[in-house]
């Protein structure tokens, strides 16, 4: 029997109705009438020279070649399904935006397998400091943006990925060197390691003023310390021995893993910002399919990362 467009039309027929197990029903799915359906696998049956289904009072079942049939017609019409997707899809790479600590400390490692698992979507990742609204993402061409801040935004399409917690962070060697910090006694000489800029706006000290707050308010007045503008240097200089830094658990979960850097005290607090996932276009399927991957990364993160942080740990929480 060969493929003719009436055989084809009859078998997407027939794998709706092998499917819901109801001609009704698969006539209903596919916009068409229940005689029509029908009338589409009655011939489909006659060209075939066997049944595809025992007719029973209530419902349908396929019969045993029908049962084949079934399986290679739904494998064949997802195949056709996907590929079409895939070729729809627009062939300009997918722009992705974020903050550079970010885009070197967690994404960029993740990026391999978002590629492996949709080799359709092309990626070009741009990490800067630029703060974003609907003017910023339509002019630079923006699909999908990732940042850490306080911001509620209004214009964008924006959802919550996750929550940060902050760390105090130290390598063994320079905690070896300091027992008084590390017991908690006194800041024993110890030298503070600041991210200068973790958002646009964010006050000076801000992420290692809020974990004092809540452990060691009697240090805030020594907070002073070297600066840098990236995150990642704040943590490059502590995996050099050089000081304490305030780390993101984003940032620092690998090297913790690792026993590069230690959790100082054991404790965490929740920071003043959130990871928020922005995107101007949503009903691109591009980014329909990152945001999909992503949220889930994240929550595959949040999952490891809450059991390094030991339940146990005494957790506070700012609203």
């Amino acid at each position: 029997m060969q493929l003719d467009s009436s055989v084809l039309g009859a078998l997407r027929c027939f794998e709706a109705a092998g499917r819901l197990l109801s001609f009704t029903r698969a006539a209903e799915s596919l916009n068409l009438t229940q005689s029509a359906v029908s009338q589409q696998i009655r011939h489909l049956e006659d060209r075939l020279g066997y049944l595809l289904f025992v007719r029973q009072p209530r419902r349908l079942k396929l019969t045993p070649k029908g049962e084949v049939l079934f399986e290679t017609t739904t494998h064949a019409l997802g195949d056709i399904q996907r590929t079409i997707r895939r070729l729809g899809l627009p062939n300009a790479p997918l722009q992705v935006n974020c903050l550079p600590s970010f885009a070197l400390q967690w994404l960029m490692p993740r990026l391999t397998e978002f590629h492996r698992q949709q080799p359709e979507v092309s990626v070009r990742l741009k990490a800067e400091f630029q703060t974003l609204d609907r003017h910023a993402m339509d002019a630079e061409d923006i699909d999908v943006a990732v940042r850490y801040d306080p911001v509620r935004y209004s214009q964008l399409q924006a959802e919550v990925l996750l929550d940060e917690y902050l760390i105090a962070v130290a390598t063994p060697e320079y905690l070896a060197q300091h027992p008084g910090f590390c017991s908690g006694a006194s800041l024993d000489g110890a030298v503070l390691l600041h991210d200068a800029s973790p958002w646009t706006g964010a006050a000076e000290f801000v992420e290692w003023r809020t974990w004092l707050e809540a452990f060691h308010p009697e240090w805030i007045a020594h907070l002073e310390g070297p600066q840098f503008n990236l995150s990642s240097l704040a943590i490059g200089a502590a995996l050099n021995h050089q000081g304490v830094a305030m780390g993101r658990t984003a940032l620092v979960y690998d090297e913790i893993r690792s026993g590069r850097l230690v959790n100082v005290f054991g404790k965490h607090v929740r920071a003043p910002a959130r990871y928020v996932l922005l995107s101007r276009r949503p009903d691109d399927r591009r980014v329909a399919i990152f945001s999909t991957w992503l949220k889930a990364e994240f929550a595959r993160f949040d999952t490891s990362r809450m059991a390094l942080l030991s339940p146990d740990e005494a957790t506070h929480s700012r609203e």
